[in-house]
């Protein structure tokens, strides 16, 4: 039975008031009349058990990344589970070897996943696939490799594997059928030593049967690393880049291979999404000229753009979209946009998707509402409720009866209102250029005078500190503020989230414009009278620990102590030793971000300590190949030579940034001693 007009809008009228009655659990946090306690360091020390949930088509299962044991010692073992719905009741798990874990996860039918495996390389960075790729049953059944570097060409392989050539794989996804067949795309190995060998710039994709594992090749183009974009299970464009790292887009030539699309018509950036109802068009991200990305509607050859959402200020960073029957979106948000200090939807209609979202939007204030996955027709949605102090909920919404049903917290040992808000910022620096970033401040503390933070994020190129709780700065933040820290973020010159100009920024800036971005900041937050200008730490990871490092030594009265948590200290041991200086793209972003070895000495504070005259807390994994540990030994060494202080935390099996329980213990108590040391203990907290 259809649910009559007049009682869908009677339905969503008392929406509401019905979800927060309902769903307590989801309502906002008030806010805190009197200092927060401080919670234990080991509720900081945990990352979300589960995360990556996906939702089946039929809206009957759940699917995620969970790790099994966070205090494994020096092992990180991981799971992909399935749980059915609503009971949540575990119907298959799929064990992974340490360190390694489910990647993406897609599902190819109502019943039937495939998942890629990840190698975890620290907290800092994204996990590293492996080039294995299996698919099974919701119930656990019918596993196959589909794929695996390692495997192929051994007596174990299928001989549908060897059916694909030897190189790297991608999953991009389910074909429009969803009959449990994937598309796959391989970029093949080279057949010698020689960087210039054909056969490795190429990219071929297949149609892979997720059952049986046969292959079936549908799509091949002379450019490696190229990404194809299907529909009706045929590929429509085929992106890559050229030499100089510049989005180029290739059309279907109309006999089977491939032609360089007309100067000018995707722009400096086109990433489509998905087709327009009837399949006669795109809607895809667009930059014309490097701006802030938007939200278009063209034909599939790039002609008959009609702009559907811009900002002048910040790219659209997420889409709304009804369900798949007819699948449009229904509104987006910016980066740095807000309302009421939430991000600020943007509706592009007035249909029942659009009219449940803001619904939901108004019955649990504080909270954005993402559709974190929706059955075929709708009937189910898969809510992920989440804020800027909350990790978030998942709950399961049914577009029929508008009954909520909770499923899961994020991080549950975190209770309503503990955690600091991170408030978002926007100051002009000295040269008139406007940013964005976020404070925080310790909760129920008066937002004067206090003890302050600055925590650089990493990168920098492209990389932001974002909104939402959920990634390892935002728990840094979290952290330090229930210690009675103000924290400042700033998303300095070269972040992403406001277009390839502003990206552009950032080159050649890692030591002076980057910098000074920060530095006036900090000199934002003490004219504000947030911050007491005596009491003032620089605590970065990655990149932003080599700013920690720089920071003191262009502003050399500003700062008490830095603390260089996997940070660079020496620019040329990153040419030299890096991941990325094995790689192509890597050394061409090296020259364009930096410059040649002598402008990377001249940046590296290794050969700038005699500015540097502030207490360091150097922290580093051993194992760390995206910020090798000659960079923190050298770094320590030449402190020691010049006999200025430092301490030091060290963990020879970690990787980039601390995985493992144990030591990221470890690092809060360290970081917690050493900030009370040479800044004095935050503001207004209480023993737990």
């Amino acid at each position: 039975m259809k649910t009559s007009a007049r009682m869908f809008h009677a339905l969503i009228a008392g929406l509401a008031l019905s979800l927060a009655a309902a769903a307590p659990g989801l309502a906002a946090d008030a806010p805190a009349a009197s200092p927060a306690p401080e919670l234990p360091v080991s509720d900081f020390a945990r990352f979300p058990l589960l995360s990556d949930v996906v939702m089946s088509p039929d809206g009957k299962y759940l699917a995620g990344s969970y790790e099994v044991d966070q205090t494994a010692g020096t092992n990180s073992k991981f799971q992909l589970i399935v749980f059915a719905l609503p009971s949540l009741k575990v119907t298959a798990r799929l064990n992974f070897s340490p360190w390694h874990m489910p990647g993406l996860i897609t599902w190819v039918g109502p019943t039937r996943l495939v998942v890629s495996e990840n190698k975890v390389t620290g907290s800092l960075a994204a996990e590293q696939p492996t080039g294995d790729i299996i698919a099974l049953n919701a119930d656990g059944s019918q596993q196959r490799m589909l794929y695996s570097i390692a495997a192929r060409g051994t007596p174990g392989a299928s001989f549908n594997m060897m059916d694909m050539v030897n190189g790297n794989p991608t999953v991009v996804g389910p074909t429009h059928e969803m009959n449990g067949h994937v598309f796959i795309e391989l970029h093949p190995f080279p057949m010698n030593v020689s960087q210039h060998d054909e056969s490795a710039h190429r990219t071929i994709l297949y149609d892979v049967d997720s059952v049986s594992g046969y292959p079936k090749q549908i799509a091949e183009i002379d450019k490696g690393q190229a990404g194809f974009f299907v529909h009706d299970d045929k590929p429509l464009l085929a992106i890559s880049h050229d030499r100089q790292l510049n989005e180029v887009v290739y059309l279907p030539d109309g006999h089977g291979g491939w032609k360089l699309a007309p100067a000018g018509v995707f722009g400096k950036v086109f990433e489509p999404l998905d087709v327009t109802p009837g399949g006669k068009g795109l809607y895809a991200l667009y930059s014309a000229m490097g701006g802030p990305q938007e939200l278009i509607r063209c034909a599939f050859d790039g002609s008959g753009k009609q702009v559907l959402a811009s900002n002048d200020f910040g790219s659209v960073n997420r889409v709304l979209w009804s369900p798949r029957e007819r699948r449009m979106p229904i509104g987006v948000t910016f980066t740095a946009t807000f309302k009421d200090g939430v991000p600020a939807v943007d509706y592009l209609s007035n249909d029942r998707w659009a009219q449940i979202h803001q619904a939901l939007m108004k019955a649990f204030p504080g909270e954005y509402i993402g559709f974190g996955g929706m059955s075929d027709h709708g009937s189910t949605i898969l809510i992920h409720a989440y804020s800027n102090r909350d990790p978030g909920e998942y709950a399961l919404f049914d577009s029929k009866t508008m009954h909520l049903q909770p499923l899961m917290q994020v991080m549950p040992w975190f209770k309503p209102g503990q955690l600091a808000a991170r408030e978002p910022i926007r100051f002009k620096n000295s040269a008139g250029m406007e940013l964005d970033g976020y404070i925080s401040f310790p909760v129920g503390v008066p937002h004067k005078n206090l003890p302050l933070i600055l925590l650089p994020h990493g990168g920098p190129i492209s990389i932001r500190d974002s909104w939402a709780y959920a990634s390892d700065a935002e728990q840094l933040a979290g952290f330090l503020a229930n210690r009675g820290y103000a924290v400042l973020q700033v998303n300095y010159r070269g972040s992403g989230g406001r277009g390839l100009d502003f990206q552009h920024l950032g080159y050649r800036q890692f030591a002076t414009g980057i910098q000074s971005d920060l530095t006036e900041g900090v000199q934002w937050a003490i004219a504000k009278g947030y911050a007491d200008p005596n009491r003032i730490c620089v605590f970065g990871a990655s990149f932003g620990g080599y700013s920690s490092l720089m920071q003191p030594i262009v502003a050399p009265k500003l700062y008490k102590c830095a603390i260089d948590y996997a940070g660079v200290s020496d620019w040329r041991i990153e040419m030299d030793r890096s991941v990325y200086s094995h790689i192509d793209t890597g050394n061409t972003s090296y020259a364009q971000y930096i410059g040649t070895r002598a402008d990377a000495k001249a940046i590296s504070p290794l050969f700038m300590l005699d500015r540097f005259n502030v207490p360091v807390l150097i922290m580093q994994g051993g194992a760390d190949n995206i910020v090798p540990p000659q960079n923190a030994e050298r770094l320590r060494d030449k402190l020691e030579a010049m006999h200025k202080p430092y301490e030091w935390l060290w963990f020879g099996n970690e990787y980039h940034g601390f995985q493992t329980e144990p030591h990221l213990l470890a690092m809060f108590n360290k970081v917690q001693a050493f900030l009370a040391r040479y800044i004095g203990p935050g503001a207004g907290t209480t023993a737990h």
